[in-house]
């Protein structure tokens, strides 16, 4: 089952089901860089601001996930990852499920009804092709439209047997 949960990993690493979400700054605060041209200097968030992030970005980060970041790779999961190596970016650089208070309460849910679908079609469909025998790669902001949720532009045509 590690394998299984390494290919989960990566596929919400990949696609995020939220791939930009928002929160509101509670207090007046300064984030440590960002700011001014070359994006080192400290920014001012004042109190009330909206701030939204790109989880679907910070996933691709070759700083983060090594310089394959756009490729699928479950086996990244069982090395060590350059997001690891900072208790920052080791605790706030995976977010498929946002972080901290603001956490899903789902996702152990999802997680377990996730790896259960997929074994169970593995065992009821031993083999899955792709229509034609055609290779489509899955790869790519071309192949996906990024609205409230991530999807695959035109589907994900299989042939299961």
């Amino acid at each position: 089952m590690p394998y299984l949960q390494n290919v989960l990993n990566e596929t919400l690493r990949l696609y995020p089901s939220v791939p930009v979400n928002t929160r509101t700054a509670i207090n007046n605060t300064i984030l440590p860089t960002g700011g001014g041209p070359d994006r080192k200097s400290p920014v001012f968030v004042p109190k009330g601001s909206a701030i939204a992030y790109s989880v679907y970005s910070m996933h691709r980060r070759p700083d983060l996930y090594g310089m394959d970041a756009e490729i699928f790779r479950p086996e990244r999961w069982d090395e060590d990852m350059p997001k690891d190596k900072d208790p920052t970016t080791a605790r706030w650089g995976y977010l498929p499920f946002n972080g901290g208070p603001r956490i899903c309460i789902g996702m152990d849910f999802a997680l377990t009804e996730a790896a259960y679908t997929v074994v169970r079609i593995l065992e009821a469909f031993p083999t899955i092709l792709l229509p034609g025998g055609e290779l489509i790669e899955l790869i790519g902001v071309e192949k996906q439209t990024t609205t409230l949720v991530v999807s695959i532009t035109n589907g994900c045509k299989v042939e299961i047997r």
